[in-house]
């Protein structure tokens, strides 16, 4: 173990303080980042705390193994280690995504450094590994909101066009059937174009939605309450289904800052969602949860605060390749669906300054995960 003392103190220090001494295994364990140290003969002798957490592998599995074994399916990371190693000896950092052992990618920065003494003499290396799933989420959010602001710049400007042809369409349709109206045929035909005509005003409106959202009422809200009257709305929807709901709640959750109308449409859309996937059967967990390792500081304020809602279901799951597009405009796995229903629940969740995300494995059921900001 290496041990470092603090500098020596004073005469008048030693006095009133207790001798304090420092191990720097203390340190590096109580640091955020992953630290791994490597010996010369390739083998983990250190492994913090963080390294376990991000590479969900504990300690006593990985001490004294081959790196190259712990790492292997990550062949990015052991190059790397390599390149520090006799003859080159030389550090390197890059970024990639560490694969953890049930095949979970995590973005991770890596810095290697190999350790040397005085003479120059090869110890070993050290891994400094850093989770980078927070950054990586907001970039994928700013490029999301620059297409969704993109679309909405679209939609606004071809929305009155549109509209305008649409409604004389419409006029001459239903005029249409008051001429026809002893004719069962045409009468149809008529019928299918006024229904086909509101069905593209409702589209344009949900563009227009994604372009200009609706002002927003902020105020102090229990997201418990919100949830309760969402699924007790759709309880009443599926109640000739087989759907379990199972409700973990925490209690001690402090209320969430706002819109109860917008809020309740984006818990009712994806609560909506994970009944229709389960196709008549299943379980749908509820789960709230306060967020631990994640703020948000804005200039001359106090840390923001965030609690989750994540909403569950054993459903078949979305496909790895479908993920990136899930909040894409017109993008649906459903075959009746428009693809705008989530892109206004991201809209609605950014406006609340929060995020939305989802994790799935095809045939493993979804999970979308809501973060709010919590009510100063």
């Amino acid at each position: 173990m290496l041990c470092a003392e603090l500098p020596p103190m004073r005469a008048a220090e030693e006095k009133t303080a207790p001798a304090t001494r420092i191990s720097w295994e203390n340190i590096l364990t109580s640091l955020e980042d992953g630290v791994i140290l490597v010996d010369r003969h390739g083998k983990v002798s250190f492994f913090n705390q963080a390294a376990e957490m991000l590479t969900d592998l504990p300690e006593s599995q990985v001490l004294r193994q081959d790196y190259s074994s712990v790492f292997g399916k990550t062949p990015w990371l052991v190059e790397m280690v390599q390149k520090s190693e006799p003859p080159r000896q030389t550090g390197s950092r890059g970024d990639g995504d560490l694969i953890k052992p049930r095949g979970r990618q995590v973005p991770v920065s890596l810095t290697v450094s190999p350790l040397e003494d005085q003479a120059g003499r090869f110890l070993g290396t050290i891994l400094l590994l850093r989770d980078l799933t927070h950054r990586k989420e907001m970039e994928e959010d700013l490029k999301r909101a620059d297409r969704l602001a993109l679309l909405g710049t679209l939609a606004a400007g071809l929305a009155h066009e549109i509209k305008n042809p649409l409604s004389g369409i419409k006029g001459a349709a239903q005029l249409l059937k008051r001429e026809v109206n002893g004719n069962p045929s045409l009468l149809q035909y008529a019928d299918i174009v006024v229904r086909e005509v509101d069905r593209v005003n409702r589209l344009i409106e949900q563009l227009l939605d994604l372009s200009q959202p609706a002002k927003l009422n902020f105020a102090a809200l229990n997201i418990h309450e919100i949830l309760d009257h969402v699924l007790l709305l759709e309880s009443e929807a599926v109640a000739s289904s087989a759907f379990t709901v199972r409700k973990n709640f925490d209690p001690s959750l402090p209320s969430i800052r706002g819109d109860r109308a917008q809020l309740t449409q984006v818990f009712l859309n994806l609560v909506k969602n994970s009944f229709q996937a389960m196709q008549g059967r299943g379980t749908l967990r509820v789960t709230t949860r306060m967020e631990t390792d994640f703020h948000i500081r804005e200039h001359g304020r106090e840390r923001g605060k965030f609690i989750w809602v994540d909403i569950e279901d054993d459903g078949p799951g979305i496909k790895e390749e479908d993920l990136p597009h899930i909040f894409s405009p017109f993008f649906s796995t459903k075959n009746n669906g428009t693809g705008l229903g989530l892109s206004v629940c991201y809209s609605i969740i950014k406006e609340h300054g929060g995020m939305i995300r989802v994790e799935s494995r095809e045939a493993a059921g979804a999970s979308f995960k809501v973060s709010l900001l919590v009510a100063e």
